[in-house]
C-alpha cells in the first residue's frame, strides 16, 4: 500500500510531463493570436526588446485583448490602446529599452546626411502613388491599358535616365529635381490626354470618398489617443495653442525664405529651435506619464511600419 502512494505522485509527474502544452499547471503557455500579422508584429517586438517569456505573453495577452478578431485592422485606436497596456505592464528595465530604441532612432535620422532618414516618408508617398495608378486602372478601357502602360514603361525609363546622370555627376541635384519635376508634368499631362471627361469625373469621385474615410479615420485615431491618454480639455487647449504659435512661426520662416530674406539652411536652424521650444512646452502641459505612453505608441507605429507599411485607410492594416 505504501509503495503504491509513493508512485501515485511518479505517474502524475509523468502524464504532466507527456501531456506538454496542456498542463493545467503550466503558467508559460503561449497566448494564442489569431492573425499573421499580429503573430509577425508580436515576434519583432519580442526580439527587438528581448522579452522575458513572462514579458512576451504580457505582449500576447495585450494583442490579443486589442487585435484579435479583426481588431487590429479595424480599431484606429489599436496601438493607442496597446501602447497604454504595455506601459501599465511592462517593467520599467523593458519601457527603457524602448525609449533608449526611439532616442537611437532619432539621432540616426539626424545624422543621415543621404536622406534615408526620410525613407518611410518616401513609402509613403510611394504607397500613395500606387493607389492613384490603380484607381486609373480601373476605369480604363482594355485599349487604354496598353497606351497606359506605355506612357509608364516611358516614364520609368527616363526617370531611371536622370537618377543615373544625378549618381555619376552629370547633374547636380538642382538639375536632376528640376528634370524630375518636368517629368512627373508631362506625365500628368499625358495621363491627362489619355482619360475622358466622364472617367476624370469618376476618378474625382473616388478620390473625394478616398479623402472622407481618411478624414474619418483621422478623428478616430485622434479620439482614441485623447481618451488612452487622459487628456483634459485644460491641456488639449494648451497644446493647441503651442501648435498654432508654432505653425505661426513656420510660416513666418517661410516667408522670410521666399522673399530672400533668410536662406534655406538657415530656416533649417531655427526650425529645429522650434520644434525644440515646442516639446519643451508639450513636456510642461503632459504628465510623465502620458508622455511615455506617446513613446512607446510610436515605437509600436514604426515597428508596425517597418513590418507592415503605413496604417490608416487604404494602408496595410488600420490603427492608430
Amino acid at each position: 500500500m505504501k509503495r503504491k502512494l509513493l508512485l501515485t505522485p511518479l505517474i502524475m509527474t509523468l502524464a504532466i510531463f507527456i501531456a506538454g502544452c496542456e498542463n493545467p499547471f503550466n503558467s508559460n503557455d503561449e497566448v494564442q493570436l489569431d492573425a499573421e500579422e499580429l503573430e509577425l508584429f508580436s515576434s519583432d517586438l519580442e526580439t527587438d526588446l528581448g522579452l522575458s517569456g513572462t514579458s512576451a505573453n504580457i505582449l500576447r495577452s495585450a494583442l490579443n485583448r486589442h487585435g484579435n478578431g479583426g481588431r487590429w485592422n479595424n480599431d484606429p485606436g489599436f496601438l493607442w490602446k496597446l501602447a497604454a497596456e504595455l506601459h501599465e505592464k511592462l517593467s520599467d528595465e523593458e519601457k527603457e529599452k524602448i525609449f533608449a530604441r526611439m532616442q537611437r532612432m532619432k539621432e540616426r535620422g539626424k545624422n543621415d546626411k543621404d536622406g534615408k532618414g526620410n525613407e518611410a516618408r518616401g513609402h509613403d508617398k510611394g504607397k500613395d502613388g500606387a493607389g492613384a495608378f490603380r484607381a486609373i486602372l480601373s476605369v480604363l478601357t482594355d485599349e487604354q491599358k496598353v497606351t497606359f502602360d506605355e506612357i509608364m514603361t516611358d516614364f520609368r525609363t527616363q526617370m531611371a535616365a536622370i537618377h543615373e546622370s544625378a549618381k555619376a555627376g552629370e547633374m547636380t541635384k538642382q538639375e536632376a529635381g528640376d528634370a524630375m519635376k518636368l517629368l512627373h508634368e508631362s506625365l500628368k499631362e499625358a495621363l491627362d490626354k489619355l482619360l475622358t471627361d466622364e472617367q476624370k469625373a469618376e476618378l474625382e469621385q473616388m478620390k473625394e470618398e478616398y479623402e472622407a474615410r481618411k478624414k474619418e479615420f483621422v478623428e478616430a485615431v485622434e479620439a482614441a489617443k485623447i481618451e488612452v491618454l487622459g487628456l483634459t480639455d485644460e491641456q488639449l487647449a494648451a497644446l493647441e495653442a503651442a501648435r498654432a504659435e508654432a505653425k505661426r512661426v513656420l510660416e513666418s520662416l517661410k516667408a522670410k525664405v521666399d522673399s530672400g530674406e533668410m536662406t534655406k539652411q538657415e530656416a533649417g536652424e531655427a526650425m529645429k529651435e522650434i520644434w525644440k521650444d515646442q516639446k519643451d512646452k508639450s513636456a510642461e502641459i503632459l504628465k510623465e506619464s502620458q508622455i511615455e505612453i506617446m513613446k512607446i505608441h510610436s515605437y509600436l507605429q514604426i515597428r508596425w511600419h517597418h513590418r507592415h507599411g503605413p496604417r490608416g485607410e487604404d494602408g496595410d492594416g488600420r490603427g492608430g
